[in-house]
């Protein structure tokens, strides 16, 4: 059965909010020091297949429209959302969640929008508007916090395809080599 409880008791988190997680999660001393990045994850087709979410049972393929991880300054992905250990080593959840990246047709490989936590924290807004129904109605239960920001602009971060969003934009190829630590 799916798990739904946080990861990890001390941390704000709500399943269905990875945004809202994430924008917590940066300020967390947790993560320890030197720069911190949100990655905003998605395909070109407007979703994606994800392995290891504990959204689903096990060994299961979960397809989010877009999913949203922190990265710390010592090359971890904190996803609270995953089977994985929390924190783990960027490669290491790079390739247990994307085993099968380079094989899928190009509009559903993942791609990701790399951007500095501190900018994130400062401009993200969100009045939770993609989690309502036509009719008004929450698809899934909010936060028990306050909406964050004033306003709404999640989908700059999300829309992986917009080059003039905030941040950078790699495919899973360049992040690979971006965590390796690769001079470019």
């Amino acid at each position: 059965m799916p798990q739904s409880t946080a990861p990890h008791p001390t941390f704000h988190y709500h399943p269905f909010y990875c945004e809202e997680n994430a924008w917590w999660l940066c300020a967390e001393p947790a993560l320890g020091p030197g720069p911190r990045q949100v990655l905003f994850i998605s395909g070109l087709a407007g979703h994606c297949p994800f392995l290891q979410q504990r959204a689903v049972d096990p060994g299961k393929v979960l397809w989010w429209d877009y999913h949203c991880v922190v990265l710390d300054g010592s090359g971890r992905i904190w996803d609270l959302d995953s089977r994985l250990p929390l924190p783990t080593l960027g490669l290491d959840w790079l390739d247990q969640t994307f085993p099968f990246g380079d094989e899928l047709p190009t509009r559903w490989r993942p791609r990701f929008r790399l951007v500095p936590a501190a900018d994130f924290r400062r401009h993200f807004a969100s009045d939770r508007r993609h989690m309502r129904n036509s009719d008004g109605d929450w698809t899934q239960p909010p936060p028990p916090w306050p909406a964050i920001g004033e306003g709404w602009n999640l989908d700059v971060y999300r829309d992986i395809g917009d080059t003039s969003g905030p941040g950078e934009l790699l495919d899973i190829e360049s992040l690979r080599s971006r965590l390796r630590g690769d001079q470019s």
